[in-house]
């Protein structure tokens, strides 16, 4: 009866670590999965549609980890004139409050390119606004932009992942060897 319960309290102490292993892996490769992806924002060839009426937009917004610089392209897909701004937080709000307000970058036509720094840790934003002609009308715009940068949330919810992942594999690991230690002891 009593190699029995030694049996099954081994046989759960070699669960355990295999468990610890597994889930701690599974935790540190998904951190370093979104602490990758931190780097890497923006879109590729999405189309942003902006509604009928003078006073509408289409926003992305950009939040970043120290100094940045955002790039991209757009075109509108019928050929009307569209407004490109990017605004750091309070400029957008003065924007979408009011309609008015210069941002660090501005540029309008049919399609182009833009480019411009974001100097400081923060939230910006690339507004696709109606340029002059095509207020009354829904405008489709394909756009295309990245940013050279640090997004803070992808890379705080990474770190928090793989800490906690190293910590189980750890611990995991110590269990391992500590019952191999354990099992030349016991025959």
């Amino acid at each position: 009866m009593e190699g029995s319960s030694r049996l099954r309290s081994i046989t759960h102490f070699w669960k355990a670590s295999r468990v610890l292993l597994l889930i701690g892996g599974v935790l540190f490769l998904s951190g370093q999965g979104l602490l990758s992806a931190s780097f890497l924002q923006g879109t590729q060839g999405t189309v942003a549609t902006i509604p009928p009426g003078p006073s509408w937009f289409f926003v992305y917004q950009i939040k970043v980890l120290g100094s940045s610089r955002v790039s991209g392209q757009f075109a509108d897909l019928a050929g009307d004139v569209v407004k490109v701004y990017v605004f750091g937080q309070t400029q957008y709000e003065l924007y979408a409050f009011i309609g008015l307000g210069e941002g660090l970058f501005s540029v309008n036509g049919s399609s182009g390119s833009f480019s411009t720094d974001l100097p400081s840790s923060g939230t910006y934003y690339l507004v696709f606004a109606h340029g002059v002609g095509s207020e009354e009308s829904a405008q489709d715009v394909r756009v295309s932009y990245r940013v050279a940068g640090i997004e803070p949330e992808f890379i705080g919810v990474g770190l928090g992942l793989i800490a906690p992942g190293i910590i189980l594999v750890g611990v995991g690991l110590w269990i391992r060897e500590r019952r191999r230690k354990r099992a030349p002891a016991q025959k």
